[in-house]
């Protein structure tokens, strides 16, 4: 049964591995800086890691714009190892219930990519903007709203 808490400084390498994992279909090589950088921030909050066992095989927040009432799913990622076993969808439940408890009024938003906008899109979210390699040459960026 995967157990889903908060992030840690010690999950840090576990969590940049899991993003190699995923590259290059999932992410850009020049996004492993601005993931490092969101990771190392100091009072990092609402992002959380998903364990089997004792591994962390997964990791995904969000973070709030209060003054524009946005809340915006952030790095959520499982590794490349576990895709399709239903963990990226307990993860994605996880930080939507918990948006919804903490800023129950806020829109809720997130950015990603062609190879992932149906997923999301089957967890209620739909497209509203596409940027043509937004992320990055052949990562085309999809915005996308809770709905």
């Amino acid at each position: 049964m995967p157990n889903i808490r908060a992030y840690m400084p010690a999950d840090r390498e576990a969590c940049l591995a899991i993003f190699r994992s995923n590259l290059p279909k999932y992410f850009a090589p020049e996004e492993l800086l601005l993931f490092t950088n969101w990771l190392d921030k100091p009072g990092l909050e609402d992002y959380f890691v998903l364990e089997v066992g004792q591994q962390v095989i997964g990791c995904g927040g969000y973070y709030t714009l209060p003054e524009l009432q946005l809340a915006n799913l952030a790095w959520g990622m499982i590794h490349q190892e576990y895709h399709g076993k239903g963990y990226g969808r307990q993860l994605t439940e996880f930080r939507l219930e918990r948006m919804r408890e903490k800023h129950p009024t806020f829109e809720r938003r997130l950015s990603t990519s062609q190879h992932t906008f149906l997923f999301y899109q089957k967890m209620g979210y739909r497209t509203v903007e596409i940027v043509k390699d937004g992320f990055g040459p052949g990562l085309d960026k999809y915005v996308m709203l809770y709905t």
